[in-house]
């Protein structure tokens, strides 16, 4: 049957959700989409979504597989597509060094930018 494959000293965004984010809710305002992405990945992969059991044919091993939540934000739902992206963009580069850069522009030049994408 397979294991589990989570590093047993790894912290995940749930493992710190769980620990602080009551204090954290409590102390800062929210906005009704952050309160909602934190309560899914508190809750993902864990028996508040639901789930369902694997039985091995040959031992009688259980396996308990609880159901994703799915939310964009959350880093367990979304590894395999941030996967996919950057093994698409690894195909996009050149055999050749380079830097990456990104950098904000002020606010107010947002308009100009909508309307002149190219010259920004």
């Amino acid at each position: 049957m397979c294991s589990n494959n989570r590093d047993k000293n790894a912290v995940e965004m749930a493992d710190i959700f769980n620990t602080h984010g009551d204090l954290y809710c409590v102390q800062h305002k929210l906005s009704s989409a952050q309160y909602k992405a934190i309560k899914a990945i508190r809750n993902c992969r864990t028996a508040a979504l639901g789930g369902h059991v694997q039985k091995c044919d040959c031992c009688g091993t259980k396996i308990i597989s609880y159901d994703s939540c799915r939310n964009r934000h959350c880093p367990k739902c979304q590894s395999m597509a941030k996967a996919k992206w950057l093994e698409a963009r690894q195909q996009e580069l050149l055999p050749v060094e380079y830097f990456h850069t990104v950098f904000t522009i002020p606010h107010e030049l947002n308009v100009i930018a909508g309307y002149n994408p190219s010259i920004i």
